[in-house]
């Protein structure tokens, strides 16, 4: 993408259900044993304050941080298309990976060929096995005006959303492109400035072809508020970051308070693009936090970035999006079965923004899984929650442990895109779970 662009240019997966004896729902945010006959009086449980220590390490969590860069095209003549390799998605240690792809031969064609859309498919299904997410932008022209008509450009959307749909786990985010050179929503042929309507239609299909779990992107503020205000899917990738006074048209007006005040879970994401006087470190964090960055290109552009120096450079990969510290819980250490054990943690998110997709938090008790009622968009940066829990269980020896599985049943297995907290001594990257280093003992 050019750097001289000078224009505007999920609910919880479902809880496993237990066998009389076991566990089973009690309330919304517990788990009790059934037991039969009546009950004794019980003693209280015994429970243990621990405190844990946060970690100063970058950490790789899915959905946030820098991106690899990867392009793609489909020329006339056929050549161009270069598919994504599992081996060069993991290199860099990146769990982003944005792809664009370019759509040369369809400027004029209506229909995508099956082979191509089955391209596409194989892209999701390498990245599944990498265990990263796309941030997919799709694009006709990398050097020129010629896009395709609207009607063109809607039906194409619909086709690959159609393609994509059932791999859409793997997708973080869909950035509306199409429109104009590298998709950027300006130097354009066949969409106009002074009338939306075209580019309105654009982003309703895409919107409506994507699964509703992942954001769509507009490239400013402005388009996001004019052509789906109120939606909070929607979010802006500012492909000239820190550039200029205004990133080169990425604002307008009040868009800045506008988008710092949208929330900490619309997605905004991109890269720089020029050195400028605001582009040096010190403000480069400022506006990251004020306006909820997600995640950044590494590699564009070299001279903003290497302006930040190692520092800076190490404390945005630390801070891209959320970065979840775990300081205190309240364990149970022993009660008899029967009783119902109470649990509370204490999390702190340091990171610039909320997480955007929400996804089940569990308390591991052994094998069996107590599943928390939080919303894990409401843990805002800056902010410290308490999530609460209760539960009972039967007579045994459980160590304790917390998880935060992705909210795809076909993920929420995979440790790769699970949370790691950023504490010391917790994550077990075999098994995707951070240890909570306590063994409750429930004796009959």
């Amino acid at each position: 993408m050019n750097p001289q662009v000078s224009g505007p240019g999920a609910d919880c997966a479902p809880m496993r259900s237990f066998p009389a004896g076991r566990f089973v729902m009690a309330g919304v945010a517990s788990l009790a044993l059934v037991l039969s006959g009546a009950a004794p009086a019980l003693a209280a449980p015994a429970s243990v304050t621990r405190t844990y220590a946060g970690t100063d390490a970058v950490i790789a969590n899915p959905g946030r941080g820098f991106f690899t860069y990867t392009e793609t095209h489909l020329r006339g003549d056929g050549s161009g298309w270069e598919p994504l390799a599992a081996a060069d998605l993991t290199a860099a240690g990146h769990t982003l990976v944005f792809r664009i792809v370019y759509l040369e031969k369809y400027q004029a064609v209506d229909t995508i060929s099956a082979a191509d859309l089955d391209r596409f498919r194989a892209d999701l299904t390498t990245a599944r096995k990498a265990g990263v997410k796309l941030v997919l932008r799709f694009a006709y022209t990398a050097d020129s005006d010629h896009d395709a008509t609207p009607d063109r450009t809607v039906g194409h959307i619909q086709q690959i959303g159609n393609a994509i749909s059932a791999d859409a786990d793997v997708v973080a985010a869909v950035q509306a492109g199409f429109i104009g050179r590298w998709g950027e929503w300006y130097y354009t042929r066949n969409f106009t400035r002074t009338d939306q309507s075209d580019r309105k239609r654009v982003l309703d299909a895409l919107l409506a072809a994507v699964p509703s779990t992942v954001p769509v992107q507009v490239r400013t503020p402005a388009f996001a508020r004019r052509l789906a205000p109120g939606n909070t899917r929607v979010g802006v990738h500012d492909d000239c970051f820190l550039a200029g006074d205004d990133d080169y048209g990425t604002y307008a007006g009040d868009d800045r308070a506008w988008l710092a005040a949208r929330g900490a879970t619309t997605l905004v994401g991109g890269e720089t693009c020029d050195p400028s006087a605001r582009s040096g470190w010190a403000n480069a964090n400022k506006e990251m936090a004020a306006y909820h960055w997600t995640y950044l290109n590494p590699s564009f552009n070299a001279d903003v970035l290497d302006s930040w120096g190692a520092t800076g450079r190490t404390e945005a990969a630390k801070r891209l999006g959320y970065r979840l510290r775990l300081v205190k819980a309240v364990l149970p250490a022993s009660a008899k079965a029967g009783a119902k054990v109470r649990v509370s943690f204490t999390i702190t998110n340091l990171g610039y923004a909320a997480p955007v997709q929400n996804r089940p938090v569990r308390l591991l008790v052994g094998s069996r899984a107590v599943t928390l009622a939080t919303d894990v968009r409401t843990w805002l940066p800056g902010r410290t929650v308490t999530v609460t829990g209760t539960f009972t269980a039967p007579a045994g020896s459980y160590p304790l442990a917390l998880s935060l599985p992705d909210p795809s049943p076909r993920l929420a297995s995979t440790p790769a895109y699970a949370i790691q907290l950023a504490n010391t001594g917790l994550w077990n990257a075999t098994t995707g779970r951070n240890s909570l280093k306590a063994t409750l003992k429930v004796t009959r």
